[in-house]
């Protein structure tokens, strides 16, 4: 289905029909091989792949292979693909094949080659670009000259998305080589996993062990990893982790069978197929000797906005002190609280079920509930940070005379690595539960705009970027999101005054503040120089994922 709304947007802006890369994708390439073992005659194959939820004919079809232009090498025929499944175009010696037609794919070796797939009503392209450099001019799915590319794979080898239906646009990021083709089959899936941060400690009496498995990948698979508990070498637990999303950690805690005074050593390994790094899949550690991590004020909100509460946030990188700690001001006046067993971000306040309606952004197992509150002077005040025996772990003081209502104060470091305090940088005004702001660096890129941030999970608290570097010191800025049904969910801009360099910033929620469901998303942006230069437009696409 064409997005029909967009559709009729852009008609008015431009006067012309999207580009094929704005329409809904749902058939990708998954997995070709250009290049198998000895001659290549007879032996190529494409595979697709349907990674939408409903089937698809694909009479009228068609593939082309790129080299010095894109040209039509076969045109599909009745045959329904149905969703999640897979079909190959193969020549004559590709026994796995569905169809049978001469393929002639190039090779690289010299400059990119691609291979695209057109949808039967024309609208909608799947393209990837191999090798470098693109000295033809090869387009990529937005019509442009392409500048990302996928590798050029060795001999027998093929090239493959790093997951069925991994689709973020870019050539380089989603294909990889598998020197172990599957056509017709799932692709290998390459993520990795790691064992991070192992903690031994104490509580009512009983020795304890705990470590994070975190996704390193930038890619949420399905799929399942067997994590196993040694101690002095004997297995002591087993447990499956899975479905761990890209760049989220999962906390697991045993109780270890020790009742002597000796010192004992504890080793966990995780078994996930394809993991390509596994020298992060196992970790050793001795009972005693442990380092534990104390935690230091990250972030301060001391004049919230009417209606809304004080809060402070704090920062531990590894698993903290099993103890009670405190907060007390300048004026003598504490209260207390405890940490959960995990590293990460906790934001202290008096009423957690209201901050977190306040703060709908703020992960939910972030927030800290305090037994009382001293309330912040928004004329200046001191905190200290106590451990239960009211030794001081930390400190920080703050001055009312540039307080703006709304807006925290951020834990930073300068140049020279010292710690210091500023306003927050955030358009909300404050970042409670997540990293601190930073300044808005525009990274390099080629042309007028770039989108980062894909794919997002707006359940962590990521967001979508849209960089942007203009040809004029100022222009009005238009930028709205829509969905794949041409549905607009959100203005980002509209007609906003906006300097020559800077960034747009889309969390994942529509207008009613309500996160949307995973899935594709196009952006419509439009630059209005006021010097009278020419207007510029772009469509983007980017991807939630969680």
């Amino acid at each position: 289905m064409k997005p029909a709304g967009l559709w009729n947007y852009l008609l008015l802006l431009a006067g012309t029909l999207l580009p094929p890369a704005l329409c809904p994708a749902q058939v990708l390439i998954n997995e070709v091989c250009y290049d198998p073992e000895g001659a290549d005659g007879g032996k190529e194959w494409v595979e697709l792949y349907n990674a939408g939820n409903t089937d698809v004919n694909l009479a009228g079809a068609k593939l082309f292979c790129g080299g010095a232009d894109f040209v039509e090498l076969f045109t599909f025929p009745h045959y329904v693909l149905r969703a999640h499944r897979f079909v190959l175009v193969g020549d004559e010696q590709v026994s796995q094949a569905v169809f049978i037609t001469p393929l002639t794919l190039q090779n690289g070796g010299a400059e990119t080659d691609g291979i695209r797939y057109l949808s039967p009503d024309g609208y909608y392209t799947d393209t990837v670009l191999y090798d470098s450099p693109n000295a033809n001019s090869l387009p990529d799915d937005t019509g442009s000259v392409g500048t990302n590319f996928a590798p050029d794979v060795p001999e027998a080898c093929s090239l493959a998305r790093r997951m069925d239906g991994y689709d973020t646009n870019n050539c380089e990021t989603d294909f990889c080589g598998e020197a172990e083709p599957t056509p017709g089959l799932p692709n290998r899936v390459r993520v990795d996993y790691a064992l991070l941060h192992p903690q031994t400690w104490q509580e009512a009496g009983d020795w304890c062990f705990g470590l994070w498995v975190k996704n390193l990948s930038d890619i949420s698979p399905t799929l399942s990893a067997d994590l196993r508990i040694y101690l002095d070498g004997m297995k002591i637990a087993e447990n499956i982790v899975s479905d761990l999303a890209a760049g989220d950690s999962l906390w697991r805690q045993y109780n270890l069978p020790v009742s002597d005074a000796e010192n004992h050593q504890i080793s966990a390994q995780l078994e996930l197929d394809n993991d390509p790094d596994p020298a992060n899949n196992s970790v050793t550690l001795d009972l005693f000797l442990q380092n534990l991590s104390l935690p230091l004020i990250n972030e301060v909100m001391f004049a919230p906005e009417t209606g809304k509460q004080e809060w402070i946030e704090l920062w531990v990188d590894s698993v903290p002190v099993r103890e009670d700690f405190g907060i007390r001001d300048a004026g003598g006046n504490d209260f207390s609280f405890s940490l959960p067993a995990r590293a990460g971000y906790f934001v202290l306040c008096a009423a957690p079920e209201l901050f977190l309606l306040q703060y709908p952004g703020c992960p939910a197992n972030a927030v800290v509930g305090t037994n009382g509150w001293a309330a912040l002077n928004n004329d200046g005040d001191s905190l200290l940070l106590l451990n239960a025996a009211g030794d001081s772990l930390d400190q920080m003081s703050f001055s009312g005379a540039n307080a703006q209502p709304g807006t925290s104060l951020e834990r930073q470091q300068d140049s020279s690595q010292q710690t210091i305090w500023r306003l927050s940088l955030d358009p909300s005004g404050s970042t409670p539960g997540l990293a601190n702001s930073q300044s808005v660096v525009v990274p390099d890129f080629q042309g007028q705009v770039s989108i980062q941030g894909s794919p997002c999970n707006p359940h962590k608290g990521e967001q979508i970027h849209i960089f942007y570097q203009l040809g004029s010191p100022q222009s009005q800025l238009n930028c709205r999101v829509y969905d794949l049904s041409g549905c607009l969910l959100r203005v980002l801009a509209d007609n906003t005054p906006v300097p020559a360099e800077g960034r747009l910033s889309w969390d994942g929620k529509d207008a009613a503040g309500k996160i949307v469901p995973r899935g594709r998303y196009f952006f419509v942006w439009e630059a209005r120089p006021t010097d009278g230069q020419k207007t510029f437009r772009e469509q983007l696409t980017a991807v939630i994922f969680y």
